[in-house]
Parts: structure tokens; C-alpha cells; sequence
């Protein structure tokens, strides 16, 4: 009975290790930290691996477009500070090297407090 009694605590223990440790990797995605919302649907990111990951932003949408690209590393959210603002029907290409970068998640809005075409680099940055 007290085997039983400790692999379930042990259990509840790991079970509540594991929901403790999906917060903190969720508080840590930097596109939540931005209060990120969708862009909208007219703005398409393909994207390539090629000795790096390599976006190309579609700008499908009648008026300018800032977006941003949110990337993964190993599972690890990653979001440089690169603002691309993409002209009506025109498309641009952004790329992050393979040490930084091995997968593109998705399209965010920029960052409003980043002056645009400014790219900042650091802990803490936002």
C-alpha cells in the first residue's frame, strides 16, 4: 500500500512539474509577449529551407502590410525584432540562419513600439 501511495504522489508530483514547465515555455513565447493578434488573411509567408530558413511575405492586401515572422528552434519559440513592411501586391523575403532558426511558424504583426526598419538585439528586448 505505501508503494502505491508513493508512485501515486510521485505522479501528481510529475503531473504538476509538467503543467509548471508548459507556463513558463508559454510566458516565454515572445509573440505572446507582444500581445500578438492574427495579420490579416491577404498576407501569405512561404517558406524554404535552404542553409537556413528563408520566408516570403505576400502582401495580397489592398493596403500596406507590417508584418513580422515568429520562427521555432529546436521547439523554442523564436521572434527576431525585423519589422517588413510589404507594399500592396509586392512580396519581400527574410531569412534567419539555421543556429537561430530551423522552422517558420507563422506571420505576426510588428512590434508598435519598434521604429520601423530597426532591428534590436538583446534580453529583454521587445
Amino acid at each position: 500500500m505505501k508503494k502505491l501511495a508513493h508512485a501515486m504522489a510521485c505522479g501528481v508530483a510529475a503531473l504538476g512539474l509538467l503543467a509548471a514547465a508548459q507556463g513558463v515555455a508559454q510566458a516565454q513565447d515572445p509573440a505572446q509577449d507582444r500581445g500578438a493578434t492574427a495579420v490579416p488573411s491577404c498576407v501569405k509567408g512561404e517558406w524554404t529551407l535552404l542553409g537556413g530558413v528563408i520566408v516570403t511575405i505576400t502582401n495580397n492586401c489592398a493596403t500596406t502590410q507590417q508584418v513580422n515572422v515568429a520562427y521555432t528552434f529546436g521547439g523554442e519559440p523564436f521572434v527576431p525584432d525585423k519589422c517588413h513592411t510589404v507594399a500592396p501586391g509586392k512580396s519581400v523575403s527574410t531569412s534567419e540562419a539555421m543556429w537561430s532558426a530551423n522552422r517558420y511558424e507563422r506571420l505576426i504583426p510588428c512590434c508598435p513600439a519598434a521604429p520601423r526598419g530597426t532591428t534590436r538585439v538583446g534580453p529583454g528586448t521587445r
